[in-house]
């Protein structure tokens, strides 16, 4: 690799004693605008190299380093954040080339541009996406005269001229725009991984420790947040002016606050009349989208929840809890279709006709969730003009009632509580068990799902996770999880083999003499004599004795 020169072509000289304060505030901000720009073009010039050496494989050949980051690290005097930057798009350079040029030439700086390569690698699709062509080109929001024939092109805009939050929303919004099922196999994903582990600590204490859902998580950090707000800078003010040593005039720590938050959630929901009826009660999260957009239609719109943008299969799910309120409204007039739960929630007398009909809990068969734990899904959805009545509602967990809106599943209600849950391969499914629906003859039921898929080696979470519905973004942890379970169940394999040779070729103890003169002791007087493992033989004669006769099968030859 040719030797970067590092030392700056002009040397920046930074005032110090001009006469006003905005001269010299101008000044100042001349030289910094001059340091940045020699800054970000010795950058571009690193980069550069650092690609042509990378592609001529000189970095391993004449360096010895595969990293290219460690190569930096060691070799040369760049920090650790400059080194990852410059790394990360060296090496992804192949495959993001516009991105890369961006870089290079000094339009975009490197830690824009490698915060986007790094998102955009995440995934084979993200990556895919990137690089599909738009149908028609696309405008970029910064200069109306430049084309964007790629997601990559438009990214590229975005490092150049937007701030890094304007250009993480941006790719935020890509993620969600191509996520649809995935999403919601990551939530079944996330379901199946979590865990809530209570343990007393033997002096009055109890120990929690475990992992969340993403929903579950964002539910329990708003009510944290909103029950323990950060305390006001007058509080601080005055705990910090307060007698030293009165420990009563200072607020507790944040972790502390959050505990006895917890607290009071649970005894307060416990002790709460209107605790049974969860379902039509209070929820925290806000959905907003339009009715088109959630009816799944092209719109280019993506729903938003908490602000943030989300799938339209996600939200369709989200738009059927109690634990989401949706802001659902008419694009083109505004007016709002859907506020609040009226139309898409079952009322309390409904719930409770529909608990009366299926008192057994989720409709799913085999599943045991209770039915306080269940959700009431629409047949059809309420966005798509099913009614909230009892013949168009079922209820169901929320993890089966997850796995019904992906893709492929179709449900009928046979009769006040029962429902029949198929699945068609290939497509969606149009309901009906006889196939007659879509005109289908692969479907099987939840039933037969279950049955085909228990005793697998992929059978290892209880909630009873499909192979084909593990998560990309979450299969390191559901792999690991898979191999440990598989680890554990090869080790009792394992002994349950030792224990069933031990059974077979063990030889029997002699049976002790009915009568006859005691044994002579001796060093072995009193000793207990174990059996001894060996190994038969056809003859019934154990290993290495000698034979009895020069007949026997076994003599040696």
């Amino acid at each position: 690799m040719a030797h970067c020169d590092t030392t700056p072509t002009a040397k920046v000289a930074f005032p110090s004693l001009v006469s006003d304060r905005p001269s010299r505030a101008a000044a100042i901000r001349s030289a910094l605008d001059e340091a940045a720009a020699l800054i970000n073009a010795q950058y571009a010039q690193v980069l550069a190299s650092v690609i042509a050496m990378k592609e001529a494989g000189l970095h391993r050949s004449e360096f010895g380093f595969s990293a290219l980051r460690d190569l930096l690290l060691s070799q040369f005097d760049f920090t650790y954040a400059t080194a990852g930057s410059i790394a990360a798009i060296a090496r992804l350079s192949g495959k993001f080339r516009l991105l890369a040029q961006a870089a290079t030439t000094g339009a975009a700086r490197i830690d824009q541009v490698a915060y986007a390569v790094r998102q955009l690698d995440q995934t084979p699709a993200m990556r895919l996406f990137a690089r599909t062509p738009f149908r028609t080109p696309v405008p970029s929001p910064f200069d109306p005269t430049v084309a964007c024939a790629t997601p990559e092109a438009m990214v590229a805009q975005y490092c150049a001229h937007a701030s890094f939050k304007e250009l993480r929303r941006h790719l935020d919004e890509l993620w969600a725009s191509i996520a649809e099922e995935v999403a919601l196999f990551d939530e079944l994903g996330e379901q199946s991984l979590q865990r809530l582990e209570l343990t007393p600590q033997g002096n009055g204490m109890w120990g929690l420790e475990g992992t969340l859902s993403e929903a579950t998580g964002r539910l329990l950090d708003k009510y944290l947040k909103t029950a323990c707000p950060p305390p006001r800078k007058e509080d601080r003010e005055a705990d910090s002016d307060s007698a030293a040593g009165d420990a009563e005039g200072l607020l507790p720590a944040q972790a502390n606050r959050h505990a006895e938050a917890l607290h009071q959630l649970l005894a307060g929901y416990g002790s709460s009349p209107q605790a049974a009826t969860r379902h039509g009660h209070t929820a925290t999260l806000d959905l907003v989208v339009d009715v088109e957009t959630l009816q799944g239609k092209d719109t280019g719109r993506l729903p938003l929840l908490e602000g943030q943008p989300i799938s339209v299969a996600r939200a369709r799910l989200l738009a059927c809890e109690a634990g989401v309120i949706p802001s659902v409204f008419d694009y083109v007039t505004g007016e709002a279709v859907e506020l609040g739960r009226a139309a898409r929630l079952p009322n309390t007398s409904l719930r409770r006709k529909l608990e009366l009909e299926q008192p057994g809990g989720c409709a799913w068969r085999g599943c045991e969730r209770p039915v306080a734990w269940t959700e009431a899904h629409h047949i059809q959805h309420w966005a798509d003009g099913g009614l909230t009545v009892a013949e168009n509602l079922i209820l169901l967990c929320r993890f089966h009632h997850g796995r019904i809106h992906t893709a492929g599943w179709s449900v009928e209600k046979t009769g006040p509580g029962r429902a029949v849950i198929t699945h068609h391969d290939g497509h969606e499914g149009q309901g009906g068990i006889d196939g007659h629906g879509c005109g289908c003859s692969d479907w099987r039921t939840d039933a037969d799902m279950d049955a085909e898929h228990r005793g697998t080696e992929w059978d290892v979470f209880p909630t009873g996770l499909y192979r084909d519905e593990w998560s990309e973004t979450l299969k390191p942890e559901l792999d690991g999880l898979a191999g440990a379970v598989d680890r554990d169940r090869a080790i009792r394999a394992m002994r349950a083999a030792k224990a069933r040779c031990r059974a077979t070729f063990t030889k029997p103890a002699a049976p002790a003499p009915a009568s006859g003169p005691a044994p002579a002791p001796g060093p072995a007087a009193g000793r207990v004599r174990t059996p001894v493992p060996v190994l038969g033989c056809p003859s019934g004669r154990p290993l290495g004795e000698a034979p009895q006769s020069n007949t026997s099968s076994c003599s040696a030859a």
